[in-house]
C-alpha cells in the first residue's frame, strides 16, 4: 500500500507539476519576501526554466524524495544508503554544472547541469536504479567450486 501511495504521489508530481510549481513559488515568496533583491530573485524564472531557481531545486529535491522512499519500500531497505549517496552526488554535481554555468559564464555546464538534474527527476532514473539493483541481485554469488 505505501509502494503504492508513494508511485501515486510520483505520477500526480509529473502529471500535475505547474499546480506544484504554483503552490511552490507562491511558499518561497512568502518566505523571501521580506528579504533583499538577491533572494527575491531566487524565486523568480531563470534563463534556463520558466521556474525560479529555489523553486524548481525544491520541486526536484521533492520528487527525489518521494523516489528515494519508493525504492526504499519496493527494495525492502537493501541498497537505501548506495541509492541516497548517487542521489546525492548526481544532485551536487548538477548544482555545481549549474554554478558554473551561470556565474562563471559557461553556457554548456549550465546547460548540462539542468539536463542532469531533470535526469534524476524523472521516472527514467526510478526505474534504472531499480532495474539495475535488481540485475545485482541476480548475479550468482561466488564463483565456481
Amino acid at each position: 500500500m505505501v509502494a503504492l501511495a508513494l508511485g501515486l504521489v510520483l505520477f500526480g508530481l509529473g502529471q500535475f507539476d505547474e499546480p506544484v510549481f504554483t503552490v511552490l513559488t507562491r511558499g518561497w515568496q512568502a518566505v523571501v519576501g521580506g528579504l533583499g533583491p538577491t533572494a527575491q530573485r531566487l524565486v523568480q524564472p531563470s534563463g534556463l526554466s520558466t521556474h525560479g531557481v529555489i523553486v524548481g531545486l525544491t520541486y526536484r529535491l521533492l520528487y527525489m524524495l518521494v523516489s528515494i522512499a519508493l525504492l526504499h519500500v519496493l527494495l525492502r531497505g537493501r541498497h537505501t544508503r548506495a541509492i541516497v549517496l548517487g542521489y546525492a552526488l548526481a544532485f551536487g554535481l548538477s548544482l555545481a554544472l549549474l554554478l558554473l554555468g551561470q556565474r562563471g559564464g559557461v553556457e554548456w555546464a549550465a546547460v548540462q547541469g539542468h539536463r542532469l538534474m531533470d535526469l534524476i527527476s524523472a521516472p527514467l532514473a526510478l526505474l534504472l536504479l531499480y532495474g539495475l539493483v535488481l540485475l545485482r541481485r541476480a548475479r550468482p554469488v561466488g564463483g565456481p567450486g
